[in-house]
């Protein structure tokens, strides 16, 4: 049994994009050059990783209809079929339960796919003449919606980390040649590619950050390794940055167990306007402001122009983020 972040990342960016951001897999073929029949296979495929001893008892022509249906690619007569397939089979609910509870952190504002009561379950319900008021959403699910609303925008750029071989926090170059720059600025040692990979193979805070563009819009990912995994109250947050008092936040993300740390954010025009990519640690609170805890900062890479057709990602420019001097 596989965690959703132990997938492979092709899988990992399909299942993220269609939940997220709500594209079909006629959308993604297009996205990732590949056939449609070979998207929904991968899509399955991954579903079926995450809960692959429920899935056992499903029968092998329901499985692609199922996870077309829990990923939101089912309308009309086809997804009512599916919803009488899963009142009829106690195997189709279960399986379909765990992969709810698995991707349940995906789905905007909670709204996952309805799970059908089985036949005499639903004759029961019926039969009740009241039922018990919903209990309040406890801190774990709160937690969840955050991690939804950050997790939301992530999605858009897996695309085009797949097609960019980034080397940065394993020892590659920074192709921008900003990453030097950041280096400096920050004061890390040596080569922009050298100084992460040294710092992530040392168990110290590394990062990347790699803007690209989908259309006509830009948007900045955020990638970090060895940070001190967070709290139940708070998150890591991603900033334009000139001084505390100066800094525009572009989004907060948790991290895994393992302080494993992904963002993403939409670029807003006044980039140009600030000097740092940075990275904070937040309490989550009713405050706005930059609350002076950066752990990771880069210079903003000079951005290549780049045309991308159709509704490719292409990559404009990265540079490496380093703990911040002093």
């Amino acid at each position: 049994m596989a965690t959703f972040d132990q997938l492979p990342a092709e899988q990992r960016a399909i299942v993220e994009l269609v939940l997220q951001r709500g594209k079909t897999y006629d959308e993604l073929a297009d996205m990732l050059g590949m056939p449609e029949a070979r998207v929904r296979e991968l899509a399955r495929d991954a579903l079926v990783e995450l809960a692959p001893l429920s899935v056992r008892g499903v029968e092998e022509d329901w499985r692609s209809q199922l996870a077309d249906y829990v990923l939101g690619q089912q309308a009309g007569a086809e997804a009512t079929a599916t919803r009488g397939h899963l009142r009829r089979s106690e195997a189709a609910r279960t399986w379909t339960r765990s992969l709810l509870d698995s991707l349940e952190q995906f789905y905007e504002n909670g709204a996952l796919p309805a799970i059908p009561e089985g036949e005499r379950g639903a004759r029961k319900a019926a039969a009740r003449s009241t039922s018990a008021p919903a209990a309040p959403a406890t801190a774990e699910q709160r937690r969840r919606r955050l991690m939804a609303l950050g997790g939301g925008l992530v999605a858009l750029l897996l695309v085009a980390v797949l097609l960019w071989p980034v080397g940065v926090l394993t020892g590659g170059e920074d192709e921008s040649g900003s990453g030097d720059q950041a280096a400096a600025d920050t004061g890390a040692q040596g080569g922009a590619g050298a100084g992460a990979g040294q710092q992530a193979q040392s168990g110290k805070p590394a990062g990347i950050a790699i803007v690209a563009q989908q259309g006509g819009r830009k948007s900045v990912l955020v990638r970090a390794s060895n940070l001190a995994p967070s709290g139940d109250r708070e998150a890591y947050e991603v900033w334009l940055y000139n001084a505390q008092g100066d800094a525009k936040s572009l989004g907060g993300q948790v991290t895994d167990a393992q302080g494993q740390y992904q963002a993403i954010g939409a670029l807003p025009a006044d980039f140009a306007d600030y000097r740092f990519i940075d990275v904070s640690r937040e309490p989550l609170d009713e405050q706005t402001s930059h609350s002076g805890d950066s752990v990771l900062r880069g210079r903003i890479p000079k951005l290549r122009e780049a045309n991308p057709r159709g509704n490719q990602a292409a990559v404009l420019g990265q540079t490496v983020l380093a703990p911040p001097a002093g």
